[in-house]
């Protein structure tokens, strides 16, 4: 049976761009959420989201439908995201939580919501923030497709282009070296 995004993207190849907006439409969100925990700059995110649906629009004509549509799409956003990194050689720089909320990622406080809570979860979400960026790069891709995006680990192992016992290690190594920069704070 097939994947109704391949059906979309042969649409795109036949100049269907209603096709490709409901593909856009799709995924939009989620892939610009990932790349913004990824590199951690909203605005880039953004820019990069655009960046990697032009390329997904080019790829119409050559798109076989291998593995899921998803599963591609998040490898060339991954891919594009680890460009970009290593072009500017800064590393990811991670969106403050309050940030996202301002520019429309909508989150509603709980009635036991508190100024003194909010600022101690602000400052551990900094200071998780900070021990992922720390992560070696590959450890740090496969945990966050895991752990935010709900990628199983077959699907990680496609988009990383490793076994998956290597991203069952990586995760594993991930989680570890997370809780050796966490334990003194926590």
């Amino acid at each position: 049976m097939e994947e109704p995004e391949a059906k979309m993207m042969s649409e795109t190849a036949e100049g269907n761009l209603s096709a490709f907006r409901e593909i856009v439409e799709l995924y939009r969100k989620p892939l610009m959420n990932f790349i913004a925990r990824f590199i951690g700059d909203k605005a880039e995110a953004e820019d990069i989201t655009q960046e990697v649906f032009l390329r997904v629009f080019k790829a119409a004509k050559n798109y076989k439908p291998k593995a899921k549509f998803k599963t591609w799409l998040f490898k060339i956003a991954i891919n594009y995201c680890l460009n970009e990194i290593r072009a500017t050689k800064n590393g990811p720089q991670f969106v403050d939580l309050f940030q996202l909320n301002e520019a429309g990622f909508v989150a509603v406080a709980p009635d036991s919501y508190s100024p003194e809570k909010a600022f101690e979860t602000r400052e551990l979400g900094d200071i998780l923030r900070k021990a992922i960026a720390n992560l070696p790069e590959k450890q740090r891709t496969a945990l966050l497709l895991q752990k935010y995006e709900d990628f199983s680990y077959d699907e990680i192992s496609r988009i990383m282009g490793c076994s998956v016992s290597a991203i069952e290690s990586l995760i594993q190594r991930a989680r570890q070296n997370l809780k050796k920069a966490l334990l003194p704070i926590l």
